[in-house]
Formats: C-alpha cells, structure tokens, sequence
C-alpha cells in the first residue's frame, strides 16, 4: 500500500498525509500508520471475500460499541471499493501484549501487563452488550458451528470433518451470554507502560460464550502462559471462575481451528 492507492474520499477527509509507515502484518489485511498534520491514523485494507466481510464485520461492530467506556479505537470510514475493503480509525498508541511478553520484560512488569489483561476482560464481559446484538438469531454456538461448516466447505482451516462432527455432538453446558471479543488474543490487545490502552480486531465480537474469550486468552505463547503462573494471575485479575480443561479445548482446539 502507498499513499496513492488509498481512495481519494478518505485522503480527503484527513488532509495531507505526511509519512505512511507499516506497523507488524497479520494474514487477513494490509495495515498502515498514517501521520497526518493534526492526527495519526490506522487504515486497514483488505481484498479477499471472507476477509472483506470480517472487516464489515469490525466496522459495524466499532460503531455500535462507541461510548462504552471500552478501550477501542475511534472509527472514522469504512469505504467500499471495487473488491477491496477499506476501514480509517484512530490510532492507539501502544503495542500488542504478545510483543511486549515475548520482549522478555522484568517480572513485576510482565505479571502487571496480564493483571492489566485479565481487567480488561472482565469489564469488556460486564458491559452491557447493544440490544441488535442480543436479538440475534440463532444463538451464538449455533450460528458459530455453522459459519465453522460452511469455513470447512470454502477456505482454508485448521480444524476437519471429524473435529466438527465433536464440536456438534459435544456441546459444552450452556452458561449465560455476554458481550464477548471473539478474538481476545494477545496480539489483539494493546498496552502502554503495562496497561492495556486498546482493543483491536473487532470482527468477531457477539453476544455470545463468554468461554471463548477466555480460552483465546491464556492460549500459550513465547513467555505469555506458558506456565500456571501467568495463568493464576489472569484469573484473579479476570475474577470469575476458571476454564475446565474440557471447556479449554472445545472453544481453544476446536472452534478456533475453523477460523
């Protein structure tokens, strides 16, 4: 991406874009940081069907989610073009807790960083969660296990025939929905001086199983969860009860493998 090919309406919006630079790639969308005269920006572009949709998805999901009291970013455009999608947002100054963990911080700063993360869920889980959402039908598990169908039947995926077959056929015990993420990784929560300062990545976010967030959360990776400790201090800072190792691979090892 460079400054030419984003489309004229946005450039339009936010002025002359003085440097454009291009923070860590994910696999679904082009990202880049655009400085401004007045103001840093995020622009996300993406260009693949499924993708596209995810980034629809995020935008609508911002909007209804704007004066929560969440830590997420301020959207400003969602602009359709041809088979790109492009989203303009504010820029949050931080950097992604995975790449703050995996920087191998003094322990007092790690442990504050998934206090910091374990809070952040939990009041994302305690907020009220917008009424379109709660009226949607089906119900958040049923309407997962059939995009994860129909994500087996056209991309890519981890997971397979046999592990859907599970999935259906041993649903966990029904606990009572709330907002969720969908995608509360920690490459998508951004901290600042080992606090957490934003969320990101919003396409996924429903009333839903509150399970699945939890279960992404302490996923292990390079220095984050990787030992009971981290995870102790999650859940106190989370303060609800914890995953059963049932609970743990059915959303973690199974659901997530099929998006």
């Amino acid at each position: 991406m460079q400054i030419a090919d984003i489309p004229s309406e946005i450039l339009e919006q936010i002025g002359s874009v003085k440097q454009i630079t291009f923070p860590r790639q994910g696999h679904t969308s082009t990202v880049a940081i655009l400085d401004t005269a007045d103001q840093r920006y995020v622009i996300k572009k993406t260009e693949h069907e499924l993708f596209n949709a995810w980034l629809s998805d995020e935008y609508a999901a911002l909007q209804l989610l704007q004066g929560t009291g969440l830590p997420i970013p301020k959207t400003h455009s969602f602009y359709i073009e041809n088979h790109s999608r492009w989203l303009l947002m504010d820029y949050v100054d931080g950097i992604s807790l995975r790449q703050f963990l995996a920087s191998h911080p003094p322990q007092k700063d790690k442990e504050k960083a998934i206090v910091s993360f374990g809070r952040c869920l939990i009041q994302l889980h305690e907020c009220p969660c917008p009424i379109e959402w709660q009226q949607v039908k089906p119900a958040w598990l049923d309407h997962i296990l059939t995009k994860a169908e129909y994500n087996l039947a056209h991309y890519s995926v981890d997971g397979n025939e046999d592990m859907l077959t599970h999935l259906k056929m041993n649903r966990p015990s029904r606990v009572q929905p709330t907002l969720i993420h969908g995608d509360f990784t920690i490459d998508n929560v951004l901290v600042r001086d080992g606090e957490v300062v934003g969320m990101i990545d919003w396409a996924g976010a429903a009333y839903g199983d509150p399970r699945y967030d939890v279960a992404l959360a302490i996923r292990p990776k390079l220095n984050a969860f990787e030992n009971e400790r981290d995870k102790e201090i999650f859940y106190d800072a989370y303060g609800t009860r914890r995953l059963t190792e049932e609970e743990y691979r059915y959303f973690e090892d199974g659901i997530y493998n099929f998006f």
